[in-house]
């Protein structure tokens, strides 16, 4: 049970990071940094690993929950 409880801890703090790195990527070319293209680069990089980690650890009923969120999203309501 323990062990179900780290996995999902350490699942939703990936899922957090993955956010965060989105987040940042679009803003990181209009700062002061040196080498905007290679960072801005390893940022969308590190976000999709963890994403795909977050993913591994949460398992399938919260890839379910974010499917049916980005349907929802994209679905054609009048």
């Amino acid at each position: 049970m323990e062990k179900n409880i780290l996995r999902k801890t350490l699942g939703l703090i990936f899922m957090v990071i993955t956010i965060l790195c989105w987040v940042g990527a679009p803003i990181l070319p209009f700062t002061n940094i040196s080498n905007k293209a290679i960072v801005t680069t390893m940022v969308v990089i590190v976000g999709e690993v963890f994403f795909v980690s977050a993913i591994t650890l949460l398992g399938k009923e919260y890839w379910s929950k974010i499917k049916q969120w980005v349907k929802n999203l994209f679905s054609k309501e009048n």
